[in-house]
C-alpha cells in the first residue's frame, strides 16, 4: 500500500528539545517513513505505513511523550 500522510495539530511543546523528542519518539515507530514535529506551527507531519502501523498508534506515542495531538483540520 502506498505511504499516507498526515498532518496533527500538537500542543504542549515549548523548545526545539520538545520538537525533537516527538520526531525520536514517532520515529522508532515501525511503520513510520517520516516525522517532522514544527514548533511554530504547533503541528507533527508524519508519513506512514497504514499495513504496519495506524493513526492511533502515532497519537498515542505524542501523548505517551507527554503531548497532545489529534488530526488537524
Amino acid at each position: 500500500m502506498a505511504t499516507k500522510h498526515v498532518t496533527l495539530k500538537t500542543t504542549g511543546m515549548h523548545c526545539m528539545s520538545c520538537s525533537m523528542l516527538i520526531q525520536m519518539n514517532v520515529g522508532d515507530l515501525e511503520g513510520v517513513e517520516g516525522v517532522k514535529a514544527d514548533l511554530a506551527s504547533g503541528t507533527t507531519e508524519v508519513d506512514f505505513d497504514p499495513d504496519k502501523v495506524d493513526i492511533h498508534a502515532i497519537i498515542a506515542e505524542i501523548v505517551k511523550s507527554g503531548y497532545g495531538a489529534e488530526v488537524a483540520e
